[in-house]
Parts: structure tokens; C-alpha cells; sequence
């Protein structure tokens, strides 16, 4: 093989590994850094179907979450903290799971936008809260 072609060659691969596209690059919301979280509603549930919506406040669900996805947790605005269990990431959302007191819960959050949902399971019922994440 000449020099000629070994140029020819490596010109070829290089145009090749160029025109390769790259895997899509996560969003900044992608649990590689803590979130911090605003609730800006929830609906809570009892299990006989009668459904209610809160303007977010501590004293009916958290107004405030972060989470850290390195450390394993999540914490509300009065420092309750609950571990994060499962870390998913899915088609553009950061999936995150967990239980605490015999309750579920899981969160989802666009790694885009931020845009937040939030949903915790008991037997009798269940909050879901919808809100945004911003990086502290």
C-alpha cells in the first residue's frame, strides 16, 4: 500500500467518524446535579374518589423539593428526607423512585425544562404535585 493510498485512506475515516452523529446530550435537568424544585400545585385524592386541589403550602404538601441524585435523597422545605430508590432515564425524563412509611412515590422531571410531576401512593390515598426545577 502507497502513501497515496493510506491518505486516501485515513481521509476517508475521518470524513466517516465526522458525519457519525454523537448521542444526544442531556438537558441540564438530568439528576447530574442537585434540583432544587418549586410545587405550584397538588391534588390530593381518598381512596372513595373525592379528589381536591391545594395551592402548594408545607402544611399541605411540601412547596419546596430537592433532589439529589448522587446522594441517593430527597428533601422537602421542612428537611424531611426520603431515599431515592430507583434513577431512570427515559426519552428525555429523569425518572426517580421511592418509598417511605408504607407509601410510594415517584417523580418525573423533563431534563429539558425542568417541568416537574410528583406522585405519592398510600392505600387511602394519594397526592400528586406539579411544579418546576431550577439548578441552585
Amino acid at each position: 500500500m502507497n502513501a497515496w493510498t493510506k491518505s486516501c485512506g485515513c481521509v476517508i475515516l475521518l470524513m466517516a467518524l465526522a458525519g457519525t452523529p454523537s448521542p444526544a446530550a442531556a438537558g441540564p435537568y438530568d439528576g447530574s446535579r442537585p434540583l432544587l424544585c418549586a410545587v405550584t400545585a397538588n391534588v390530593e385524592c381518598a381512596a372513595a374518589g373525592q379528589c381536591e386541589r391545594h395551592i402548594a403550602t408545607d402544611e399541605t404538601a411540601p412547596a419546596i423539593l430537592k433532589f439529589d441524585v448522587a446522594g441517593q435523597t430527597v428533601t422537602t422545605g421542612t428537611a424531611r428526607k426520603s431515599p431515592i430508590k430507583s434513577v431512570t432515564r427515559l426519552d428525555g425524563q429523569l425518572i426517580l423512585q421511592g418509598s417511605e412509611d408504607g407509601r410510594g412515590w415517584s417523580a418525573t422531571i423533563d431534563e429539558d425544562t425542568g417541568r416537574m410531576a410528583v406522585s405519592t401512593v398510600d392505600n387511602d390515598y394519594t397526592f400528586s404535585l406539579f411544579g418546576a426545577c431550577s439548578l441552585p
